[in-house]
């Protein structure tokens, strides 16, 4: 037998050997425990109720509308958990406007974010679910436009100007949050 016919007999020896060993020695997986947290609310029940709202007035985002502004939203229907009302249809809810892009250059679009929505006798940090409604991208035509004119000189800067759309959010939008009751 030559030496490289014994190196491999022996590699292979090795290597069925620590196979055999680990089949063996099979390691079981400890039960994992999820981790306590100390946090005063617990993410792990999923019980939702859904909140339909709808806004009492017309808004957009060209009329004098900024950031920390209160909004009113009225309920589209009863909310029920457990046979109990929570929350009667046409109850007043508040909102506030968390964040408004303005439209932009190049057809980019009005963004409004509304969260911090505020029911009575339901905590904050039992509601999740914000909104967000853009207006009209104009970008799918403007920039093939832009590309297209660029062989005229001048005439694809021209493109810039054209300005993405407003947001108007109406009284038909319905916007749902959620509340969890057994969250603290």
């Amino acid at each position: 037998m030559n030496k490289l016919s014994i190196l491999f007999v022996f590699l292979s020896l090795f290597c069925f050997n620590n196979y055999v060993i680990a089949a063996d020695n099979e390691i079981s997986a400890p039960e994992i425990q999820p981790e306590k947290t100390w946090l005063p609310y617990d993410y792990t029940d999923t019980t939702a109720v859904p909140i339909r709202l709808a806004v009492t007035k017309e808004i957009s985002s060209e009329k004098g509308l900024f950031e920390g502004q209160k909004l009113e939203f009225r309920a589209i229907s009863d909310v029920y958990y457990n046979e109990k009302l929570i929350l009667a249809r046409g109850s007043i809810v508040q909102g506030k406007v968390e964040t408004i892009v303005t439209s932009g250059m190049n057809g980019f679009p009005a963004e409004l974010m509304i969260d911090g929505f505020e029911i009575p006798g339901i905590k904050q940090s039992q509601l999740m679910g914000g909104y967000i409604k853009k207006g009209q991208n104009r970008c799918f035509w403007v920039y093939p436009l832009k590309w297209a004119l660029t062989l005229i000189p001048v005439a694809g800067s021209l493109t810039n100007f054209i300005k993405g759309g407003h947001v108007k959010l109406h009284t038909r939008d319905i916007i749902t949050i959620y509340y969890f009751p057994e969250w603290r």
